[in-house]
Formats: C-alpha cells, sequence, structure tokens
C-alpha cells in the first residue's frame, strides 16, 4: 500500500520499504530509543538480517516507511509468528515515528500498514487461520503517544514485561551444575536441537507460539540472535537439559557508552527443574560475560511468569528498570 499523510509539516507518503530505506529505519529506531526508554538499538544490518532471514517474507509487504522529502520519518512492520498456538495465530508488529512527526496522523497510517502486512504473511505462509488470531505489540509503559494510538485502535495490555538490569558482574551466582549435567559449548551441528528443546520448555509460557525450522535457522545466522559463542548449554549425556542464549550487542553499547550483555532464552526442560540449574547457568553466562569485557547484564522477564522466574532473578541480582506493555487485540 502506498498513501500520503498531509500534515503541518508538509505531505509524508508511507510506502512499502526497500532495503536501501534501512538506514533510515535505524536511525528512526535510535531516535526513539534514546527518547521513548527502550535502551536498545539494532543497526540497519540487524534490521535487514531479520527481515531477509524471516521464512517467506516481502520486504516492502510488511516493512513500510514515512518519507518526508528523502528523509525517513517513521517505520512499521507486521510478520506472523510462528505455528499455531492455544490462541489461534499469533501476528505481531512493531512501528515508531520521530517524536517531531507524533501527533499528525502518521502513526495512525503505519499502524493499519503493519497490520495488514502481518496478515499478508501469515496467508503466504499458512494459508486461511484454522481458528481465531490476534495481533500483538510491545511498548514502553510511558509511551504515551503510542498507547492512546493502540487504545484507540481496539489494543487492551494483557501483559507486563519487565527489563532487568544486574548493575555489576561481582559476585556471581555459583556455576557447579547438578550431578550429572556438563556444559558443552554450542555449535552450529547442536544449534537446532537446542532450540527446539529451548521451544519445548517455552511451550509452558505464556504467549509463546513456538517457531518454524526455518525460523529458527534464521535465528542461528543472526547477528545478534546467533552468538553461539555467548550460549551456555547444560547436557545430559546427548540431551540438552537447559541454557542461556546470551548475546552482545555492540553497536548498542556504544551508542548508549555502556558495556552491556544480555541474560536471555534462559531455559530449564521440565525434567530438569527444580534442581538450580537455571542459577547455574545464569551464573556461568554472567562469569562469561565479564570475561569479555562486560560490566553489567540485562534480560526481560513476564511479570506474570508461573515459574517464579522474577523472584529468581531478583535473588541472582538483577533489578527492575522499566516495564513494557504486551498490547493486543483480535486479528
Amino acid at each position: 500500500m502506498a498513501s500520503t499523510v498531509p500534515t503541518g509539516l508538509g505531505v509524508v507518503e508511507v510506502r512499502g520499504a526497500r532495503l536501501e530505506d534501512f538506514d533510515g529505519i535505524a536511525t528512526v529506531f535510535a531516535a526513539c530509543s534514546r527518547v521513548d526508554g527502550y535502551d536498545t538499538i539494532r543497526t540497519a544490518d540487524h534490521l535487514r538480517a531479520a527481515v531477509v532471514g524471516t521464512p517467506d517474507a516481502v520486504v516492502d509487504e510488511q516493512f513500510h516507511v514515512a518519507v518526508a522529502g528523502n528523509r525517513v520519518v517513521g517505520y512499521s512492520w507486521g510478520t506472523v509468528s510462528g505455528d499455531d498456538g492455544p490462541d489461534g495465530r499469533l501476528l505481531w508488529h512493531d512501528g515508531r515515528v520521530l517524536p517531531g512527526w507524533r501527533g499528525l496522523g502518521i502513526g495512525r497510517v503505519l499502524l493499519a500498514a503493519a497490520q495488514e502486512g502481518a496478515r499478508l504473511h501469515d496467508e503466504r505462509r499458512h494459508g486461511p487461520a484454522s481458528g481465531a488470531s490476534v495481533i500483538r505489540t510491545s511498548v514502553p509503559e510511558h509511551a504515551t503517544s503510542a498507547r492512546r494510538l493502540l487504545e484507540h485502535e481496539g489494543y487492551s495490555v494483557v501483559r507486563y514485561m519487565v527489563k532487568m538490569v544486574r548493575p555489576s558482574l561481582a559476585d556471581p551466582p555459583s556455576p557447579e551444575l547438578p550431578s550429572g549435567l556438563e556444559c558443552r559449548p554450542a555449535t552450529r551441528a547442536t544449534a537446532m536441537q537446542i532450540l527446539l528443546a529451548l521451544d519445548e520448555a517455552f511451550r509452558d509460557h505464556w504467549g509463546y507460539h513456538g517457531e518454524t525450522d526455518a525460523e529458527r535457522e534464521a535465528s542461528i545466522d543472526h547477528p545478534i540472535a546467533g552468538q553461539l559463542d555467548v550460549w551456555q548449554i547444560a547436557w545430559d549425556g546427548d540431551e540438552v537439559a537447559g541454557g542461556v542464549l546470551g548475546f552482545i550487542n555492540d553497536d548498542e553499547n556504544r551508542e548508549f557508552g555502556r558495556r552491556r550483555g544480555y541474560t536471555e532464552g534462559i531455559f530449564t526442560r521440565r525434567s530438569w527443574r527444580g534442581r538450580g540449574l537455571a542459577t547455574a547457568l545464569i551464573g556461568r553466562n554472567l562469569r562469561l560475560l565479564a570475561e569479555l569485557g562486560m560490566t553489567e547484564a540485562a534480560l526481560t522477564v513476564d511479570a506474570e511468569n508461573t515459574t517464579g522466574a522474577l523472584a529468581l532473578y531478583r535473588r541472582v541480582g538483577f533489578e527492575p528498570r522499566r516495564t513494557n506493555l504486551v498490547f493486543e487485540r483480535p486479528a
């Protein structure tokens, strides 16, 4: 779709994105992160890799940009996530508009484009939905303009996700694994097995729809998600018992003047729970991040996680810093 939005700052064109637009998209991402408290950075290469690596993606159908003159002032994208889940299919979208261009109607047009892009991607990948579908997005708690837009369009808050930071890597928990388990490096040959184990473990979690094999392959190849040398994986013989899929975003650290690593993708399969495995793997992750020159760590957790994750992360030194709101409506 392509359309124009007349504003007091001139006419803005909203159109399908091209690969050469991703430098401008990354600039919008960074500018909004600084203002809205997202505290994350994705470069043009990161964003392009995520889109190009998504199975059945069509860039100009799923990504849209708002352009004033030759400048990208906003963007949005929509996608279908994984397979059918207990509540049908999960469509997802994201988008941002530069602060100086907000309140002019651009966000509403970009939101509609993202919704349509997600539906088209779903149809290409899966055909007609077998049951009810939902469409979700996430915004920081204090992003008032985005919240107003979503509420106006019929979305409501369904979950609270807490960003937590461990401001020091000193005194990490013990890295000693439960008896009979050992850590071995993740490799390209074992990465798919590890992600399938994570998928099984996360089936217990709210809102998780899993991934297709093609999506897993794309994440292994992604420059952020696929940092296998930062993963910590516990094995019981030939079986994966649990893991922490850590990573470091060097571009983000340069942008914010910090040395942060991530303690993300924390999982323990059901048969190995209740033995302190997650705590030991977190301890190993924190030690590795320190060895790699990091001085702090971060993660995001569902505030209503039923496995007690929020309390665990507090016990091992992570502190809540901000809350993101997950908005949802029928697709």
